[in-house]
């Protein structure tokens, strides 16, 4: 069902802190921005919450997980393990097509409007989940797919309003040790990179009011499934 589009929509919407922790997704709204059934809403959200992204309440409602202090520590401590097992895989392995892959994203980066934020998140998550693609071992990719969601809800929960995003800073520099092949510094630069990303974050503050979800799906060009209302 990762397919769906209302399940992409919404993912697309937690990867860009759009939706943050704590937001009710409610069967009504969801159907309306997406003009399908509340049937196919609530298979859609029983789907989200088998992988965590979703907690469901009994007589409450569906909410966007938030994550604990323990777990925001817990999913940087993941991602360093992931991270170190992916871009050394792709030193190892390294060809002309990645190099290619690889320059390509970065052009992308750093010739994006950083003005347009949530664009901008969208591409420094993809240089991330472009690596464990690159390494060429599906598990990897798919763990890193679910542990740069975990990151977005961690960073939605915890960073303070208005931090500035260090990644375009740090992904060219990384890029480059890896088009050189030099591994150790390539990790050093990558761990220094999560560091400084969980450093922003304000470990047991408490998050901000979730924004309205309709207009957080309009915001980012969802287009309905065309499914009918019911």
């Amino acid at each position: 069902m990762d397919d769906d589009p209302v399940v992409q929509g919404i993912l697309k919407a937690i990867t860009q802190k759009r939706l943050k922790p704590g937001t009710k997704l409610g069967e009504d709204a969801l159907a309306q921005v997406f003009a399908t059934t509340r049937i196919h809403i609530r298979q859609v959200l029983a789907h989200l919450v088998s992988r965590h992204i979703v907690t469901h309440y009994p007589n409450r409602g569906a909410f966007i997980y938030r994550p604990s202090v323990q777990e925001a520590r817990d999913i940087f401590a993941a991602r360093r393990v992931l991270e170190t097992a992916t871009l050394s895989a792709v030193i190892d392995n390294l060809n002309d097509d990645a190099r290619r892959r690889l320059r390509q994203h970065i052009a992308r980066e750093t010739g994006h409007d950083r003005n347009d934020r949530w664009a901008s998140l969208a591409l420094t998550a993809e240089f991330h989940v472009l690596i464990a693609e690159l390494a060429g071992n599906s598990v990897l990719l798919d763990f890193a797919k679910e542990l740069m969601l975990r990151t977005s809800l961690a960073i939605a929960t915890f960073e303070e309003p208005g931090s500035p995003d260090c990644s375009p800073d740090a992904h060219p520099g990384i890029a480059d040790l890896i088009l050189a092949g030099d591994k150790a510094a390539a990790l050093a630069a990558m761990n220094k990179h999560l560091d400084e990303i969980e450093l922003r974050l304000q470990l047991g503050a408490s998050a901000p009011d979730p924004d309205d979800i309709v207009a957080i799906f309009q915001d980012i060009g969802v287009v309905p499934v065309d499914r009918g209302i019911a």
